[in-house]
């Protein structure tokens, strides 16, 4: 299938190398977009893509099936819904919308003209995570109970060449990282039933260190949050986000059974060796948790656009995507947990999202 992408920042990069590496049988990228229209054509140049042309260029190529939306949060919802528009199925960088409103009018208007969409994060398709979901399918930890979900960072002005945009409207740790947190609880679990929140702001200014002034700029959105989730299957979840925290000895996340604990690999990764530990080893005095073997291969360990592939395959074949219903679904977990820390009070989920099949990426993507 030919795609376009629109939005050529630092993941664009990302994108256009795994899709070249890892699909060139199945994925075309026929032309990029940007508003720095010189920016989509050194890219363009760069990775020998055909076409280097405006949004509304790009949405009036007809060999064009299907757009990446790879702009800022804040243009989110508008890009996708003119991708859409336009007759295009969607692929959307995290988050889908700000709002479960705005997402829910994103997922009518595909089905309305009969597309397709999906969002990132992809990472839940790969190998770490699904392999923690069969071991939990297989009882390998007994009846799970609850689970620790911790993502703890000092931030990204460190490294990324453009921060601002973190720290306004649209940004904060939540909407950052939390789609690859809940995306992963939601594969693992199911649907988040309620959720309750409290939230602040750990520092009023930040420093852009890439900067040659190291300017400071000022932070307008909760940098840290601390939550309960409660799932529809039971399953209780203490989640910490935080872009406030200099060092941490805290999980990325753990599982813990009525028969053992399951420590799970990063969810923002696409690497990464799930441990086991089982009761029985009490008994045994061993208390190291032992590694599982992945039940697929590591394609690599930050792989994007796998999620572009599962969706195109899914068109093909005129099934469900995986990610037909987690974008809506995740999008409305996080507008509830920033609701209940302003609101002090817990928060009501309507939405509902079935837990994803296992994708078998080896015998779909790489036939």
């Amino acid at each position: 299938m030919k795609i376009g992408i629109i939005g050529c920042g630092s993941i664009c990069k990302t994108y256009i190398t795994e899709i070249h590496r890892l699909y060139p049988h199945l994925i075309e990228i026929e032309a990029l977009a940007d508003l720095d229209l010189e920016r989509a054509k050194s890219y363009a140049d760069e990775f020998s893509v055909p076409f280097a042309v405006s949004v509304e260029e790009l949405l009036a190529m007809p060999q064009v099936e299907l757009v990446i939306n790879l702009t800022v949060p804040l243009a989110h919802v508008e890009v996708s819904r003119k991708i859409l528009e336009s007759g295009k199925h969607l692929f959307s960088e995290k988050p889908f919308a700000l709002s479960a409103e705005d997402a829910i009018g994103l997922k009518a208007l595909a089905e309305k003209n009969g597309l397709y969409f999906g969002c990132a994060p992809d990472t839940f398709l790969m190998a770490p995570l699904a392999t923690c979901r069969s071991l939990l399918d297989e009882g390998a930890i007994g009846l799970p109970i609850a689970v620790s979900a911790n993502m703890i960072s000092a931030g990204v002005e460190s490294w990324h060449p453009a921060p601002q945009p973190f720290y306004r409207r649209g940004g904060g740790p939540l909407y950052d990282m939390g789609p690859y947190y809940l995306t992963a609880l939601v594969y693992l679990f199911g649907s988040v039933e309620e959720v309750y929140a409290v939230g602040k702001k750990g520092f009023s200014e930040r420093i852009h260190w890439q900067s040659p002034q190291k300017e400071a700029f000022p932070v307008e959105v909760p940098t840290s949050y601390s939550a309960v989730l409660k799932m529809r299957s039971g399953v209780t979840v203490s989640l910490n986000m935080t872009f406030d925290v200099f060092h941490s000895n805290l999980p990325k996340m753990e599982i813990y059974g009525t028969e053992g604990t399951l420590i799970v690999p990063d969810p923002n990764m696409t690497s990464g060796e799930p441990r086991l530990f089982r009761k029985e080893q009490i008994n045994e005095r061993d208390f190291e948790e032992k590694p599982v073997a992945l039940r697929k291969k590591v394609l690599s360990e930050y792989t994007r656009g796998s999620g572009v592939a599962e969706l195109i395959l899914a068109i093909r074949e005129g099934r469900k995507s995986r990610m037909s219903d987690l974008p809506v679904h995740v999008t409305d977990v996080i507008e509830s947990l920033i609701r209940s820390a302003q609101e002090d009070a817990p928060q009501k989920i309507s939405t509902t999202c079935e837990r994803p099949e296992i994708w078998d990426f080896e015998n779909e993507a790489f036939q």
